[in-house]
């Protein structure tokens, strides 16, 4: 296991450097990570009402089209909305790729969007999970395929799917989750499978004695997580499912009563917490792929 650390300790430099070397020979310059947040608030907020737009993606073309440090909002929003094809009430996304042949950019400006893409992929914003420990980076990586899968089937965006898994299982450190492959904290209402009778303290109370669904796999309780969001119709009619982008579908959920937490104030918090989560360990990039093609 020291020897598996020490390699990530070490791989993520390496490509680090090679990126800062790259974008050295096509004499380009870094992006701070203040312009870095920057990019990825303007273009999330782009995407609300279309579809996930990957920050990464813009911020390579727009430091390309113009000064990295010095952009404005317009030339992010202008470059985000490059990515995005309306066919008559419906979005896709475009590949980066499709937006360097419409740009018809020569060999150089590719190289120099590639060196950029690069120097993000290893660096990102200074949080990204690859500084954070291996249990994080090990439950997300545990459950994003499913997720994708489930979005592909029911609509539930994959970032979401993680965030809600990372907040109910405490990064699948709860006893629902290691005993009974329940990640969500899904109560065994009108269910006829396994159920356990046990106490347990979720995210957002104590103390809570209930009884809660069994499964046999983590992948059996992602896709009853999502069955379960169908078939309850306040999920619906709140518009979780007609949402496109994450921070939507987390404000459709605590609308719909998926969570009552609240702060101190007595203000609902629950989709904030889930877009926190996923603004931090970069969730929505996720979204991005799995959207690819779609719409």
């Amino acid at each position: 296991m020291k020897r598996a650390s020490l390699g990530k300790i070490i791989f993520f430099p390496l490509i680090l450097i090679a990126a800062l070397n790259f974008m050295k020979l096509y004499n380009i310059n870094l992006i701070s990570s203040e312009k870095m947040k920057e990019i990825q608030n303007v273009v999330d907020e782009t995407s609300i009402g279309k579809i996930q737009v990957n920050w990464k993606d813009v911020a390579a073309i727009a430091s390309v089209e113009y000064a990295p440090d010095t952009m404005k909002k317009q030339e992010i929003e202008k470059t985000a909305n490059l990515f995005i094809e309306k066919k008559e009430t419906q979005y896709r996304l475009k590949e980066i790729n499709e937006v360097i042949e419409a740009l018809a950019y020569s060999e150089k400006q590719k190289k120099e969007v590639n060196a950029y893409l690069k120097y993000l992929n290893a660096e990102g914003t200074s949080s990204n999970l690859e500084n954070k420990d291996s249990l994080q980076v090990s439950f997300i990586s545990s459950i994003k395929e499913g997720a994708i899968d489930n979005y592909n089937e029911y609509g539930i965006l994959p970032s979401i799917t993680i965030a809600q898994a990372i907040l109910e299982s405490g990064w699948g450190k709860s006893e629902l989750s290691v005993k009974y492959n329940n990640i969500f904290g899904i109560k065994s209402y009108n269910w006829d499978g396994k159920s356990a009778n046990i106490r347990t303290s979720e995210f957002h109370e104590e103390n809570i004695q209930a009884d809660f669904r069994v499964y046999d796999t983590i992948s059996d309780s992602l896709q009853d997580h999502s069955v379960f969001l169908t078939e309850n119709p306040r999920y619906e009619k709140n518009g979780l499912f007609s949402a496109k982008t994450y921070s939507e579908q987390a404000t459709a959920l605590q609308e719909a009563g998926y969570s009552t937490i609240e702060n101190e104030a007595g203000e609902k918090i629950y989709s904030e917490l889930l877009i926190e989560l996923i603004r931090q360990h970069q969730l929505q990039l996720i979204d991005s792929d799995a959207q690819l093609g779609h719409g």
